[in-house]
């Protein structure tokens, strides 16, 4: 009988700890990812349990402006600083315009690369490639395009995330593919 209880308590306490590394690691995630408007890029890092992070943050907005008649001239602006990604001034309909990422990975171990967009720009950029594996030495250019379609008239922002991760443990690669 004693044995039994001594069993229950182990059973009992390794089911908590496998419970707990989850939501102790959702939750340095959640406290850990950054939120709110910026006004130039910024850059960001954290590890969790498993996992270390590196994240910068582009500003971005876009003002969609009305077109009257086909005859109409509009001055479409684009910023070319590096530290945004301001899409200037799009006309309001089936236009666009767009942006780009360059990305290299320089380290030796590869990295995986996610992009997130906040704000009320969200519903209208997207991206070329995402959600994906960088190796070693590899670079890519990302597109990121802001569809005026859908959008009224009006000055849109955000936040475009470029979120970095790496596996602290070798052996986490084998579960990562």
């Amino acid at each position: 009988m004693r044995r039994k209880k001594k069993l229950f308590w182990v059973i009992l306490i390794l089911a908590l700890i496998v419970i707990a590394i989850p939501i102790a690691n959702f939750l340095i995630n959640y406290q850990n990812e950054p939120r709110g408007m910026i006004t130039n890029r910024t850059f960001f890092s954290y590890s969790d349990l498993f996992f270390k992070y590196e994240i910068t943050r582009y500003p971005s907005s876009v003002e969609v402006v009305p077109v009257e008649s086909p005859q109409q001239k509009i001055l479409v602006g684009l910023s070319a600083d590096p530290w945004n990604l301001n899409f200037g001034i799009i006309p309001v309909g089936k236009n666009f315009g767009k942006r780009f990422i360059n990305l290299v990975n320089l380290k030796e171990k590869d990295a995986k690369i996610v992009l997130k967009v906040n704000g009320n720009i969200s519903k209208f950029v997207k991206f070329s490639k995402n959600n994906f594996i960088l190796h070693p030495n590899e670079n890519v250019t990302i597109e990121v395009t802001f569809y005026a379609e859908g959008a009224s008239v009006g000055n849109y922002t955000g936040v475009i995330n470029v979120i970095v991760q790496r596996p602290k443990y070798d052996f986490i690669y084998i579960f990562w593919r």
